[in-house]
């Protein structure tokens, strides 16, 4: 690839930044995995419209997709790893696979998107939104901070929560079920209710609607 061309396919990006049409996304999904395919730095991509872009396995990792629109996009096995997506929207999006790590996904929307054996280890997702969404077995939530994320009626089955801060995070009529390492202090700081299904290994006696006594079964 020459370097005007490059430059073509980079002055594209930016000119196209916020135009929604599907034909257009689809032209910038090709110009992105094109411009990876020889290696060669994306430009930044905040803000940048994207919603519904094919990026399936792309090498994001340390790109600036901060305010970026990626609803209902496919991204399965995409590595975001060390990125800025604060604010990004992951509506509907298919994450299947995709690595977060050390990334920053503050405020960020993942309202019922998939997230199956998603990697979101070491993670920054203050005040993110997972409500509805899909983060089932084999995804790895260890040493994050989930601080004021709303995981209502998020399926959290077989996800791994070791040293992940959730406090203040909103848990109610969330399924963890078969959740691992989840302890009873991580569970205190944050919201449960009734609803909220929690491990077999955990259990809670309601003191009245607000109180309650947890214990970890051993055995």
């Amino acid at each position: 690839m020459t370097e005007f061309s490059e430059e073509r396919l980079i002055t594209y990006l930016e000119e196209y930044r916020e135009h929604a049409e599907a034909d257009t996304v689809l032209k910038k999904g090709e110009t992105i995995l094109t411009l990876l395919s020889h290696r060669l730095s994306l430009p930044s991509m905040a803000r940048m419209e994207l919603s519904r872009v094919d990026l399936c396995g792309a090498d994001l990792a340390y790109v600036d997709l901060c305010g970026a629109n990626l609803e209902e996009a496919i991204l399965i096995g995409t590595v975001f790893s060390q990125g800025d997506m604060m604010d990004a929207n992951f509506t509907r999006a298919n994450l299947g696979g995709a690595v977060f790590f050390d990334s920053d996904v503050s405020n960020a929307c993942f309202v019922k998107a998939n997230l199956a054996k998603v990697d979101f280890t070491e993670v920054s997702a203050e005040g993110a939104l997972f409500a509805g969404a899909d983060i089932g077995h084999g995804s790895i939530l260890m040493d994050a901070n989930f601080a004021g994320a709303d995981f209502s009626n998020t399926i959290l089955q077989g996800a791994k929560l070791k040293a992940a801060d959730l406090t203040g995070a909103n848990l109610i009529g969330a399924d963890l079920r078969g959740a691992e390492n989840l302890t009873c202090k991580q569970l205190r700081s944050a919201r449960i209710d009734p609803t909220t299904r929690l491990p077999a290994y955990m259990k809670i006696s309601w003191i009245n609607d607000q109180e309650y006594e947890c214990h970890i079964n051993e055995d």
